[in-house]
This record gives structure tokens, sequence and C-alpha cells, in this order.
């Protein structure tokens, strides 16, 4: 029997695992909710909320943790973004920061990122999360880091919107905040790195196939992805979540070396996989507002081995589409768990 390292080793490198792999990247809102607590209480622990994180994980015997939960946009409170996280069982909501893009991109300093990130509160309890569940965790699991990704940081900060027009109307301005935002992405990987994180999860909502065209994501969100892939040296693996209908984006992925594509419920699992070619690992991707959240033990049960026999052995780590619903049934998580190991024998 594999421990949960040499089966995620081999799933990201595409070879065979004696069962599925299993695991959700996040799971924040999940474990916040199911404590009672909000986003910011939880990271306002003694340790970040690491020991109740590390609990959830280990209960459901997922086969990594994330290091840093539910908020994956929040590190732009740095910069003026507010974050709204103190309702309970409400995702992150981080709002622009930037009123007048022209005048301030040009004064964003990439000289100054670790600088910027290490004297917000916010995300030094980030990082704190991070480090105490690399503590309580040890060698047992891989440590997984859940941050948006150039493409997403800089619509953000900017606003979705404004920032798609300016796409058209000022590129050169675009490709600037771009620039920045990929040395940010950067940074706050090798911050978490040095903290025990060792698989990004780089996730871009915003390039979501219902978003972008495949040309303007080749050529708006692909380079940042590569800059990005090419100064993480020092991770061992690279995850790309792209919501919506992504499917489109497995190709790109592939031939660009990422190791897994995470996709949600409206990515066509089997197409998915024959894009992937054994080159590139899926992930995902059980709807989490179905049966997750609203169904049964039974019902989630039945959907995990359905798609476990859609893999048939391709490289795949059965997941969540995207993030767990704060409201999903413990006992729903726990099916999709029992599922790997029952379809393994």
């Amino acid at each position: 029997m594999m421990t949960h390292k040499e089966r995620v080793d081999a799933v990201f490198t595409q070879q065979p695992t004696d069962r599925t792999c299993f695991g959700f990247v996040d799971g924040g809102a999940w474990i916040a909710k199911s404590n009672g607590l909000t986003y910011r209480q939880l990271y306002g622990l003694e340790d970040g909320g690491a020991s109740l994180i590390v609990k959830y994980t280990d209960e459901v015997d997922t086969d990594f943790v994330s290091g840093v939960n539910g908020v994956f946009t929040a590190p732009l409170n740095a910069y003026g973004c507010e974050i709204h996280i103190d309702e309970l069982g409400s995702p992150t909501n981080t709002g622009s920061c930037m009123k007048k893009p022209e005048e301030e991109i040009p004064l964003l300093d990439k000289s100054k990122i670790r600088e910027t990130l290490m004297a917000n509160e916010f995300f030094c309890n980030m990082v704190k999360q991070c480090r105490c569940i690399n503590e309580l965790v040890g060698d047992r699991k891989y440590i997984i880091g859940d941050i948006a990704g150039p493409y997403t940081l800089a619509s953000v900060m900017v606003g979705t919107a404004k920032f798609m027009k300016l796409m058209l109307k000022k590129p050169a301005l675009m490709e600037q905040v771009l620039d920045f935002t990929t040395a940010l992405c950067a940074e706050i990987y090798h911050i978490l790195g040095e903290n025990g994180c060792s698989i990004a999860f780089i996730a871009e909502p915003v390039a979501a196939g219902d978003m972008l065209s495949p040309e303007l994501f080749e050529k708006w969100v692909q380079p940042n992805l590569v800059k990005v892939k090419e100064e993480l040296k020092e991770y061992r693996y690279i995850i790309t979540h792209i919501c919506g209908a992504s499917g489109s984006r497995v190709i790109p992925l592939r031939d660009i070396g990422m190791n897994t594509f995470s996709g949600d419920a409206a990515v066509d699992m089997n197409q998915a996989l024959i894009d992937a070619d054994n080159r590139l690992t899926f992930m995902g991707n059980m709807l989490p507002s179905g049966n997750l959240l609203f169904g049964t033990p039974e019902d989630c049960y039945k959907e995990a081995c359905e798609h476990i026999k859609i893999a048939a052995g391709r490289p795949y780590i059965l997941a969540p589409g995207c993030d767990l619903g704060a409201d999903t049934p413990y006992d729903n998580v726990m099916a999709m768990s029992r599922a790997v190991k029952d379809m393994a024998k």
C-alpha cells in the first residue's frame, strides 16, 4: 500500500497508483463553518486554524492538505484591496483597489513585494497557518498552496469589468499590471514554500472558458503562467485550476508542462483525460453544488465511483470541481473517501 506522498508522486507524474488519489484543495469555508468560525476567526486562532484543518483532512483521509484555506485573493489586502471574511460560511470577497489604473499601475514596485506582504497582518496569518500545518503534518502529506494566478490577481486589483475593457483599449497598461502580479504571485509562493508548501495550486477563475476565448487565453494568461512555473524551482508540482467550461485549457496547460489541471463540473471529464494524453493529470470534477451539497452519502458515493470508472486508470485525482460548499455534509465528503478505497478492491 502506498503512502499519501507516494500516491501523490505517482499520480502527478502520470504513473500507476494503488488506488485513485483523493483530496480537495481548500475546504476552508467547510472547515470554518463546521466549527462555527468565520475566516477571520479561523486565521486568528493561535495556530491559524491549522489543527482544525489537519484534523478534518486526516479524518476523511485526503492524500494532501491545503496550507492556506479559502482566501486565495486575500494577499491583495496588502495593496489596499478590502477583504470581506467576517460572515459565517461566506466565501472570501476581495474588492478592487484601483480607482485610477492609468495613474496607479506605473507606481507598482516589484522590488518591495515581500516587504509589503509581510507588513500585512492577514497575510502573516496565512503564512502562520501554512507553517503550523507543516509542523503538524510533517512528512505524512504534501502541502498545497491555493493562491490566485497573475491574471486573476490583476483583474481583482483593477476590477474585473474594467480590466477586461482595458485589455482592449490599453493593452500595454494591462501588460504592465500583469508583469507586476506575475512577480507578486511568484513571491507569495516563495514565502509559502519557505513555510512548508511544496505544491502550487494556481487558481485562475477569471480565465474561464466562459470569459476568454482560447486565443485570448493564449495571449493574456498562458505566458504569465509559464513565468510563474519557471520561477518556482523549489516547488515539486504545479496545479492550475480554471473554472467554468474550460476543457479547451487542457491541451495548452499540458503543452507548457503543468502537472495537473483542476477542472469543475462543466468540463467533460473523459475528453479532458483524452486531451491530457497521459502527460497531464486531471483533478475534479464532482459538482460542489450537486450531490455533495444536497445529496445523500449514497448519492455522493455512487457519483464518486462513476468518476473513478470514467478515469479507467488514467492519471486522475478525485476531488470536488471547485471548493467545497460551506454547508457540505461531513458524511458526503467521507463517502468520496470511501469510494476510492472500495473501488481499489
